[in-house]
């Protein structure tokens, strides 16, 4: 027996066996588990980029401050160049 014989999928509270399916029907369900898994990928890197960003941030801005309670002013330094 084959693997889709035996799947089914639940649809507004209603159970249809794959194996059912036309060739379209296949087709749309497979584009939409592709786009599914292409979306998680998605959020996964969105999760690390927003991560690094806020830390390059943070980090930006202790700097920031490290640099004005040194000098007195923030700055100084590139001012003065």
């Amino acid at each position: 027996m084959s693997e889709v014989q035996d799947q089914t999928i639940t649809v507004d509270d209603q159970e249809y066996a794959i194996a059912d399916f036309s060739e379209q029907q296949q087709y749309m369900l497979k584009q939409i588990q592709d786009l599914s898994q292409k979306s998680g990928n998605l959020q996964f890197q969105l999760d690390q980029t927003s991560v690094a960003k806020q830390w390059f941030t943070d980090n930006l801005i202790a700097s920031l401050k490290s640099e004005e309670s040194d000098d007195g002013v923030a700055g100084a330094d590139i001012a003065a160049q």
